[in-house]
């Protein structure tokens, strides 16, 4: 009998033993979702910031310990979470894939992986570049001017968005610098996001704002701002189209490569999204023949009440609109 019960006792800790492994496993797996997983998570979109305003970010060590010590960061993060995913679902709206089902895209490296590890770099670039130049983020402060210039009608003023404290933030947040641990996976998603940092860069304008008696604009005052966002989710979304695959033997060299650093790459082909669009709202005839994928559309009349013939009132200061009821064509697919 006494044997029995302990084999009884022994199968039953072996067995406990490799759960508890298994959840381990999990667990560090769990861990090791990147950043923009994170941010495009369905799951965590609607949870509670009140309280706990780094909650979301509980999986990822690293990011999560940031985010409590600098003040002024939980906001700033949670900006740039909201602006990925508005963005990706404004620039999809008329597309095969409208920024649904994100979660799967991350099991794997799809072109819609691709396209949203750089937005959520871009965003994170971009919100803190302005919250540097809003002076809500401890830590930075206004970025640095141009050259100084040698024009009687222009000189540099007021505060720049400062996008180089921005893109090494946003290097050291993602570990993009963090030493290669040879999984060519990792090295894609941080090549994309690299690519997404580039994006905002490359859309830094200078801005003038006029000085002098009368609006005479005598003299200008110019100071650096990236562009809005809507033209850098613009740039990633012809980035997302003109993406590139590349062959799983072949990673090393790709992605290193100077002409590869102007597109987006992906190591698996997206599956169909035609079953998807069954009654989704398309744009136009044009437009509907791509996204039914060739089942055909039908048209709906709806009657809108929008702002029209507006004004600007100088003694109110504010603008001043009519209501026009306009007749509109929705379009859906079959």
């Amino acid at each position: 009998m006494l044997p029995l019960i302990l084999l009884l006792l022994l199968i039953n800790i072996f067995s406990t033993s490799e759960s508890s492994n298994r959840v381990s496993t999990a667990l560090r797996t769990q861990r090791k979702k990147p950043f923009a997983a994170i941010v495009f998570s369905e799951s965590n979109y609607n949870t509670p910031f009140n309280k706990n305003p780094c909650f979301w970010l509980s999986r990822l060590k690293f990011q999560s310990k940031l985010c409590w010590r600098q003040r002024g960061l939980p906001d700033v993060l949670l900006t740039a979470r909201n602006l990925s995913i508005i963005s990706c679902q404004n620039q999809f709206q008329y597309d095969q894939w409208n920024c649904s089902k994100r979660d799967f895209f991350f099991k794997k490296i799809y072109r819609e992986t691709a396209f949203m590890h750089s937005m959520a770099a871009a965003a994170l670039t971009f919100s803190i570049a302005r919250a540097c130049s809003e002076g809500t983020l401890a830590g930075c402060q206004c970025g640095e001017h141009g050259k100084p210039s040698n024009s009687s009608k222009w000189q540099w003023g007021g505060c720049s968005d400062n996008i180089k404290f921005a893109k090494k933030f946003t290097r050291r947040f993602l570990q993009l610098r963090k030493k290669d641990d040879g999984n060519y996976q990792n090295a894609i998603v941080k090549y994309n996001s690299e690519v997404g940092i580039r994006i905002v860069i490359e859309n830094v304008q200078v801005v003038c704002k006029c000085h002098g008696l009368s609006g005479s604009c005598s003299l200008k005052v110019c100071y650096k701002k990236i562009q809005a966002f809507d033209y850098v989710s613009k740039q990633l979304k012809g980035l997302y189209h003109a993406a590139i695959y590349v062959e799983h033997e072949n990673h090393i060299r790709p992605y290193k490569s100077g002409k590869m650093g102007q597109k987006l790459v992906f190591l698996e082909n997206s599956p169909s999204f035609c079953p998807t669009t069954v009654d989704r709202r398309c744009n136009n005839t044009e437009n509907c023949a791509t996204l039914c994928c060739g089942r055909g559309f039908y048209t709906t009349q709806v009657h809108e009440i929008n702002k029209c013939m507006c004004r600007w009132r100088k003694e109110m200061f504010n603008v001043e609109c009519k209501y026009c009821r306009e007749n509109k064509t929705i379009f859906r697919c079959k």
